[in-house]
């Protein structure tokens, strides 16, 4: 339909799409009008979005819900936007950078630890490993694991960078290579 935009969920919460519900739009205020369920997707309708072509320039756009509007969540549990760009130290109070991003996997989070300088940390989310969490502070408090060190950077961050992107493509190019060829 004119203007449904195709919303990957990350909710447990699908019901928060339902008519009439205020939404944020890269931080934007719109209202649902419309939502059907696909498959591992819905389709809604914002009021935001007048047209088809408006609807196709919206990928990898943020939708959220209004912060006040968010389900309490247990003590030792965290919504991703309030850890990201936390500053991150080790048990002996040594600063180790700022989670730049958060890797979901089915067995846990993984937090991207980025420093000038120094190579990506990725440290898993376990009770192990983050020691505490103070969201009013934007400090968490990690004990590094056998194996997990911040090694000093040998290459640029540009040069990182385009590494990923060059590995990204090829990674796309494959799967679908392996797509086609198990068509076949």
């Amino acid at each position: 339909m004119n203007g449904d935009v195709k919303v990957e969920l990350h909710t447990p919460s699908p019901e928060r799409f339902s008519p009439g519900n205020q939404l944020l739009l890269d931080g934007q205020p719109t209202i649902v009008e419309r939502m059907r369920a696909g498959i591992n997707h819905l389709v809604v309708k914002l009021d935001l979005i007048p047209d088809r072509d408006k609807a196709e320039s919206l990928g990898g756009h943020l939708l959220t819900i209004p912060e006040e509007k968010l389900n309490p969540l247990p003590d030792d549990q965290f919504y991703h936007f309030e850890l990201l760009e936390m500053s991150v130290y080790s048990d002996d109070d040594v600063l180790l950078g700022a989670i730049s991003e958060i890797i979901t996997t089915p067995g846990n989070d993984v937090y991207v630890v980025q420093k000038a300088g120094f190579r990506d940390l990725l440290l898993p989310a376990l009770a192990s490993v983050v020691l505490d969490v103070d969201v009013a502070r934007k400090r968490m408090t990690v004990r590094l694991l056998e194996g997990l060190e911040q090694v000093e950077a040998t290459i640029s961050k540009r040069k990182r960078r385009a590494e990923r992107r060059r590995a990204n493509i090829a990674k796309a190019t494959s799967v679908s290579e392996t797509d086609t060829a198990q068509r076949n």
